[in-house]
């Protein structure tokens, strides 16, 4: 079986949440490598959660659970504070983002990237943001720019 990008596994998760929640808006995903273990390889990214604000200020979440295949939707019905609204599609797909990370010198591992827009009020372009472990920095990508830099929004 052929592994699907980061962002034909978004459109997945798209497509089944508005199924039921027609009205949410992607807010954020996050990916990691289920075995736990460090990887330079986006291909190696391999669960995904998505997250949507819906109506009502409540949140909408769905996992993965194997490539392009997902476990239903959960409702909660708490607002997500951790980010803004993304607007979908995004034109920079996860292997180029990484790419564009390496050619900027940042060689690092990783164990999760999340793509997400910062909380401020200031519109933001959406970033994926490459996390190792506790000892080193993020990696931000800037999906529309394609700048990279490190810390944090």
């Amino acid at each position: 079986m052929d592994i699907l990008s980061f962002i034909e596994r978004v459109n997945i998760a798209i497509q089944i949440v508005k199924e039921g929640y027609p009205e949410a808006k992607l807010y954020e995903v996050c990916g990691v490598v289920k075995s736990n273990e460090p990887t330079t390889d986006p291909n190696k990214i391999d669960q995904l959660r998505v997250v949507f604000q819906n109506i009502d200020n409540s949140t909408v979440i769905i996992k993965e659970s194997d490539n392009g295949k997902f476990d239903r939707p959960v409702f909660f019905p708490e607002p997500w504070l951790e980010g803004s609204i993304i607007d979908w599609p995004i034109n920079m797909d996860l292997l180029k983002a990484n790419e564009l990370k390496e050619k900027a010198g940042y060689k690092n591992s990783y164990l999760s990237v999340t793509l997400r827009t910062s909380l401020d009020s200031v519109p933001r372009n959406p970033y994926f943001i490459f996390m190792g472990d506790v000892t080193e920095p993020s990696i931000f990508v800037n999906t529309i720019t394609g700048e990279v830099k490190v810390g944090s929004f």
